[in-house]
């Protein structure tokens, strides 16, 4: 039995990281936080299962598609949010996605309804039997997209020319651009990175609970926010690490204390370390009033 909810934990925690995973990109290109980023994963899962219940289409070209929608609209919410404000007033942005994601909210509710959608299973027939604990195909196809992304995301960022460009912005867009880096592109890039992220967050979310509603965006918001103040703000290894603290945190309260307390406690844990290491726990000191 625990065994078997510390695989569900680490598996709700593989999906938490992509979104967390996102936050941190942006927040590294720009020190700034995109809040739209949890309504755009719950746009994507939406279109994703409307794509599986109402075509013959495979899983895989529905997740394809959430993808791309979650990193179309991430660049949208960058030109009408971030492109055009200017640096002097760096809250502006930020409430101004915020502005973004409810209207997105309201626009997925008007357009398809206030109501929880279902998202199909997928390999139905598929379950792996590991002794201590048992994998479904839709597990198995979570953790496996998951996991693929998150290493592909760090092989980008350390192993092309591109992802050196997204670290060089992130330590220092001046110098960047001043040694050449097209710092603007890599911005819209990064956005980009964040919102497939996120599109794919939000399907897999969605075929991990089954179901996927309008309301979705605010508490995919608030748990990445928590995953990055746990994890450090712009680390991406912090983020992941967090992201599956807290999901296993969340899934164990609410096996054997309480499903009302799985929000409390990770609440907690948030302050402490706000307290103790107002960095995060693998975040830079360099800025830290600022960021926090």
């Amino acid at each position: 039995m625990l065994a078997q909810q510390l695989f569900n934990g680490l598996l709700l925690g593989a999906t938490f990281c992509l979104v967390a995973l996102g936050f941190n990109l942006v927040v590294g290109a720009m020190d700034r936080l995109n809040f739209a980023l949890g309504e755009t994963a719950m746009l994507s899962a939406v279109l994703g299962a409307l794509i599986m219940t109402e075509t013959p289409a495979p899983f895989l070209v529905s997740f394809a598609a959430a993808t791309l929608i979650g990193g179309g609209v991430a660049v949208a919410v960058y030109y009408l949010s971030f492109r055009f404000v200017s640096a002097d007033f760096p809250t502006a942005s930020i409430l101004s996605s915020l502005g973004c994601g409810l209207v997105l909210t309201a626009a997925v509710t008007k357009a398809f309804g206030s109501h929880q959608r279902t998202v199909p299973d997928v390999l139905s027939g598929v379950r792996l039997d590991l002794g201590a604990f048992t994998v479904s195909g839709a597990q198995l196809v979570i953790l496996l997209l998951a996991t693929l992304l998150t290493v592909g995301l760090y092989v980008f960022l350390e192993r092309t020319p591109w992802g050196t460009a997204i670290r060089a912005v992130s330590d220092d867009a001046t110098a960047a651009g001043l040694l050449g880096v097209p710092v603007q592109r890599v911005i819209l890039l990064t956005f980009a990175l964040s919102g497939v992220l996120a599109g794919a967050a939000g399907l897999l979310t969605g075929l991990a609970y089954h179901s996927v509603s309008p309301f979705d965006g605010f508490t995919t918001t608030l748990t990445a926010l928590m995953i990055i103040v746990v994890g450090g703000l712009g680390s991406v290894s912090g983020g992941v690490l967090a992201a599956l603290l807290i999901g296993l945190i969340q899934t164990l309260t609410v096996a054997y204390l309480s499903a009302t307390l799985r929000d409390l406690i990770v609440f907690v844990l948030v302050g402490i370390v706000l307290l103790v290491r107002p960095q995060g726990l693998f975040g830079r000191n360099a800025g830290v009033l600022e960021r926090v």
